[in-house]
């Protein structure tokens, strides 16, 4: 006899064993604001493919779910009537104001909270969630922003291993092929939401000075052991490409677009 699973207990275990509950807390992105600002311009491709996969026009009201500082968020508050940037990190939202304002974007209500204290007497036509659910309670995240949607749900998630499969196997000797967009899946099915899926293909660059800022950089981005520094730099010595004075790591990504509709 088959067995059910609990997606959402196997999504916290993989989460814990592979160090990144570290996504649950504010004080991480506190931190991470200027590469995630940084990252913006380098993922110009993906952000114009997400933007033509919403059904978007200037009567829709949007709430942005883990804006960060507005690589999403920006766009579409530029073919819409009205978006509520929810962002949970004081850091990434002013961030995120300064750059709305040198774009001169004035249709952005801001609020500095997480998703489990937006009162669901509010609601948005749309409700979309761009490589940010990190949340610990995901099955209850994801049923209230089904609710405060009146058309319909879009969440964008990396649909690759966590981890790079060369730096896994590198590091660990073998590879995890887990990735977001299947457990998150797994959890809408669990709770009663069947939804559509989309996958497409980006490439996500990064330069280094130097071999060792490339591997602790790693090893900050995926809490990897530090006694695997040696075996990580050499994996980067013989894969990351020198150019111009500096070491380019290259990763073609899939990210997943996961969405339903509401009915009428």
């Amino acid at each position: 006899m088959a067995t059910s699973l609990d997606w959402s207990v196997i999504r916290q275990t993989l989460l814990e064993t592979s160090h990144r509950t570290k996504l649950y807390n504010v004080s991480y992105w506190d931190k991470e604001v200027n590469s995630v600002n940084k990252n913006m311009a380098k993922l110009s491709g993906l952000t114009e493919y997400q933007v033509k996969t919403l059904p978007i026009s200037p009567e829709v009201n949007v709430l942005d779910v883990g804006a960060g500082t507005g690589r999403l968020t920006l766009p579409i508050a530029k073919q819409v009537r009205h978006v509520t940037a929810l962002e949970p990190s004081k850091n990434m939202l002013s961030v995120l104001q300064e750059n709305a304002r040198q774009q001169q974007i004035f249709n952005i209500n801001y609020l500095n909270e997480s998703l489990e204290n937006v009162n669901t007497a509010a609601q948005y036509d749309l409700v979309v969630a761009s490589f940010s659910l990190f949340m610990s309670d995901l099955e209850n995240s994801l049923l209230k922003m089904d609710k405060l949607a009146s058309m319909g749900v879009y969440l964008f998630m990396s649909a690759s291993p966590w981890i790079d499969e060369g730096i896994q196997t590198a590091v660990y000797g073998t590879s995890n092929q887990w990735s977001d967009f299947i457990l998150t899946y797994n959890i809408l099915h669990d709770v009663g939401i069947i939804a559509n899926v989309e996958t497409c293909t980006y490439t996500f660059e990064e330069c280094y000075p130097t071999l060792t800022d490339a591997a602790e950089a790693f090893i900050q981005k995926y809490s990897l052991p530090t006694e695997k520094r040696s075996p990580l730099i050499e994996y980067l010595r013989a894969n990351l490409a020198c150019e111009y004075g500096g070491y380019y790591y290259k990763r073609k990504m899939k990210a997943a677009t996961i969405w339903w509709t509401k009915d009428k």
